[in-house]
């Protein structure tokens, strides 16, 4: 595991509210220059949506956001169909993955039970937070240090992203398009 002191120590804070001062694009230029070249293609390469599938990555702290992630999709899928009164196909290994991990059922039956659309969005994003902070746990100046703090930069320019404007103007348009259909 590489140290990245001065990675780390030039980084500004992610504040838990209100506007990030580095953007993810930002973040990349900067640490693409200290990295090592598998750290440098884990974050070429990550992503806030992982495959369906057990994909590893090579890295630990990587491959354990990406489980926890994928057991989060899949407990909100099965809690949707519930709610709807619908069956869904879910492999043996998904729902490995969610018993796995009990914490994530709660995660989505919180999110699932919310009328508001974007408090569940913030609720979930608080979730995968908190996880990301966790599985960091006391890393500082490693590269799970710069993992953690790349996933906390995405879903906080993720969440900066919504606001009940866009919300709404998303709606009107998949309604509209939807009756549109229909005529």
């Amino acid at each position: 595991m590489s140290s990245y002191y001065y990675l780390m120590a030039q980084l500004p804070g992610i504040p838990q509210n209100g506007q990030i001062s580095l953007t993810y694009a930002q973040f990349k230029d900067i640490a693409l220059r200290h990295l090592t070249p598998s750290d440098r293609a884990i974050i070429e390469d990550l992503s806030l949506e992982p495959t369906r599938g057990t994909g590893k990555t090579g890295c630990s702290f990587i491959d354990s956001w990406y489980a926890h992630e994928r057991a989060i999709r899949f407990a909100l899928e099965r809690a949707r169909a519930a709610r709807l009164g619908r069956d869904i196909d879910i492999t043996a290994e998904e729902d490995e993955l969610v018993t796995a991990m009990p914490e994530t059922r709660q995660i989505a039956a919180s999110a699932i039970a919310l009328d508001n659309p974007l408090e569940a969005e913030r609720l979930l994003d608080r979730a995968r937070i908190a996880f990301v902070d966790d599985l960091k746990g006391t890393h500082s100046f490693d590269s799970d240090a710069v993992f953690a703090y790349a996933l906390t930069l995405l879903l906080r320019e993720r969440n900066n992203r919504f606001s009940v404007e866009a919300g709404r103007e998303s709606y009107t348009s998949i309604y509209n398009g939807i009756l549109g259909e229909k005529s």
